[in-house]
C-alpha cells in the first residue's frame, strides 16, 4: 500500500512539474515573441529616421552625433535580431562554422541581447523627436535611388558624421594656413571620404582650385618647381596623400608646408591622408580625424543589403543564415568594404543555395598569409591561397593586390573575380599568371581593385601546407626519440 502510495505521489509531482515547465515554456515563448515584434517594429521606425537623414544636408554637429548614436544602435538590433531568427538552420556552413576565428552570437546571448537591445533602442527613437522636427528644415540631397542596395551600392556608408566634421574645418574661417590630417589603416575608406568632400558645392564654391599631390612629389614643389600651376591669389585646398613607403615623407611635407605658408591666400586649407598614426598625427594645426574599421554589426548591414539586393532575406531563411554565416567569416586583411563588397556582388549573381554553399567553403577555406612585419598593414604583404575553381578543383594564389584611380577601361583586366567565383573554371588566358579585376567602386573616386593570380605558386604553396604537419610530427618523433628520458 506504501509502494502504491508513493508511486502515485511521484507520478503527480512529476506532472505538476512538467505542467509548470510547460507553462515556464509557454510564458517565456510568448515573452520572446513580444520581444521580437517590438523590435521589429523599432528598427522600422529607425530606418524610416536614418534613411530620411542620410538624404538631407545636416550641418549641426549635436544633430550629426545623435543620428550616428541611432544608427550604431539600428545595426546593432539588426544584427542581434537575425541572428536570433537564423540561429537553428542547420547547413554544412554551420559545421564549418565551429571552426572559424569569428562566430555569431550563441541561442542564449541572443535571448538575452534582444531584451536589453529593445529597451535601448525605443529609449533612443524616444529622445529622436526634437531631432526629426529639426530635420525638416534641413536641406535635401538630390534624388536618390528608390531600392536599398542600389543606395547602399552608390553611396557613401556610414560616413556622414566624419564627412560633415571635414566640410566644417573646411568652411571655418581663419588667418592661417590650416592643416587636417586624417589617419587610419589602409582600406577603411580615407581617400573616399576625402574624395566626397571635394564633391560636395559647399566646398567647391569656397575653394578657387583643389590640388591633389603625393608626398613622393613635394619636394618638386618645395625648391620652387612647378608652382605655374598654383593660383595663389585666391583660396586654395591641397590634400597631400602620405606614401607609407617614403621614408623622407615627412621632412619633404614640413619643408613643402613653409613654402606653400610664404605664398598662400590667407583662409586656404590642407589636408594630409595617412595611415601611419604615430609620425603624422602632429602634422596638423588641428586634432587629426580618425577613421575606425565597420564594427561587425555594421558590416553586416552593410554586406545583408548588398548580397540580397532588392530580395527579402525573410523570406529565404537558409539563404540569410549563409550569408550572416559568410558575413562572420570575412577577413579581409585590412579591406572590409572590398572584400564584403566582393563576396556580396558574387551572392547577389546566383541567388541558390547550392552556389552559396559554394561559395562558402571558398570562404572559409582561404588562407590568408601575411608577409613583414606584424604592425605592417601594407596590402602587398598579404597573399590570398584560395580555390575559386571547384568543379577543376584547381587554387590561386592572390597578390600585389592594389588600387587603381583615373584608369581606362579597356585598360582593366577582362578576367573579373565574380567571373570566376561563379563559373567555377579557370579563364581561357593561356597563362599561369595573369591580372585579375577583384571590384570596382560605384563611388567617387571610382577605383578599380586588381590582383595577380598565380595558379604554378598556388599548387606549389598548397603541397607545402600538406606536407607541413607530417614534417613537424616527424620532427616531434625524431625529439621524443632522442630525449635522455628514452
Amino acid at each position: 500500500m506504501d509502494a502504491l502510495v508513493s508511486a502515485v505521489a511521484s507520478d503527480l509531482i512529476g506532472r505538476f512539474i512538467s505542467f509548470l515547465i510547460g507553462k515556464y515554456q509557454e510564458s517565456s515563448a510568448a515573452d520572446i515573441s513580444d520581444t521580437i515584434v517590438r523590435l521589429q517594429r523599432a528598427l522600422l521606425r529607425a530606418r524610416v529616421v536614418v534613411e530620411e537623414a542620410e538624404g538631407r544636408q545636416i550641418t549641426n554637429r549635436a544633430m550629426l552625433q545623435q543620428l550616428n548614436q541611432l544608427r550604431r544602435e539600428m545595426c546593432g538590433a539588426a544584427y542581434a535580431l537575425d541572428a536570433f531568427r537564423w540561429r537553428d538552420r542547420r547547413s554544412q556552413a554551420t559545421v564549418r562554422l565551429s571552426r572559424a576565428q569569428a562566430r555569431p552570437p550563441s541561442s542564449s546571448d541572443c535571448s538575452d541581447f534582444l531584451s536589453a537591445m529593445v529597451g535601448t533602442l525605443e529609449a533612443t527613437l524616444g529622445d529622436m523627436r526634437e531631432f526629426v522636427v529639426l530635420l525638416n528644415g534641413c536641406p535635401r540631397f538630390t534624388r536618390q535611388p528608390y531600392s536599398g542596395y542600389l543606395f547602399v551600392e552608390s553611396c557613401m556608408f556610414g560616413r556622414q558624421m566624419e564627412k560633415e566634421e571635414i566640410i566644417s574645418f573646411l568652411s571655418r574661417p581663419s588667418q592661417d594656413l590650416d592643416v587636417l590630417p586624417i589617419i587610419g589603416p589602409f582600406g577603411v575608406g580615407k581617400r573616399t571620404l576625402v574624395e566626397h568632400v571635394c564633391l560636395d558645392e559647399r566646398v567647391r564654391e569656397r575653394f578657387g582650385k583643389i590640388h591633389r599631390l603625393r608626398s613622393t612629389d613635394l619636394d618638386l614643389y618645395s625648391y620652387g618647381h612647378h608652382w605655374s600651376s598654383f593660383d595663389f591669389t585666391t583660396m586654395l585646398l591641397m590634400v597631400i596623400d602620405m606614401v607609407n613607403n617614403d621614408p623622407d615623407a615627412e621632412e619633404s611635407w614640413r619643408r613643402f608646408h613653409s613654402a606653400v605658408h610664404r605664398r598662400a591666400h590667407r583662409g586656404s586649407k590642407i589636408i594630409v591622408v595617412s595611415r601611419t598614426e604615430a609620425t603624422h598625427s602632429s602634422l596638423g594645426t588641428v586634432s587629426p580625424l580618425r577613421l575606425r574599421p565597420l564594427r561587425r554589426e555594421d558590416l553586416w548591414y552593410f554586406f545583408r543589403a548588398l548580397a540580397f539586393g532588392a530580395a527579402d532575406p525573410d523570406e529565404h531563411p537558409d539563404l540569410a543564415h549563409l550569408a550572416m554565416t559568410m558575413c562572420t567569416c570575412i577577413n579581409g586583411g585590412l579591406a572590409l568594404f572590398t572584400v564584403a563588397n566582393i563576396v556580396a556582388g558574387s551572392l547577389r549573381a546566383d541567388p541558390s543555395v547550392r552556389s552559396w554553399r559554394r561559395l562558402f567553403k571558398v570562404i572559409f577555406e582561404t588562407a590568408v598569409l601575411q608577409f613583414g612585419t606584424a604592425a605592417d598593414d601594407k596590402p602587398e604583404n598579404y597573399y590570398y591561397l584560395c580555390s575559386p575553381l571547384g568543379d577543376a578543383g584547381a587554387s590561386c594564389l592572390f597578390y600585389n593586390r592594389r588600387k587603381l584611380t583615373n584608369v581606362a577601361r579597356s585598360e582593366l583586366p577582362k578576367v573579373t573575380m565574380l567571373e570566376m567565383l561563379t563559373s567555377g573554371s579557370l579563364p581561357s588566358t593561356g597563362k599561369t599568371q595573369f591580372d585579375v579585376l577583384m571590384w570596382e567602386s560605384r563611388i567617387p573616386p571610382y577605383a578599380s581593385y586588381v590582383a595577380t593570380c598565380d595558379t604554378d605558386t598556388a599548387h606549389h604553396q598548397q603541397v607545402v601546407a600538406l606536407k607541413k604537419p607530417l614534417l613537424n610530427k616527424r620532427r616531434r618523433d625524431h625529439q621524443e626519440a632522442d630525449s635522455p628520458s628514452n
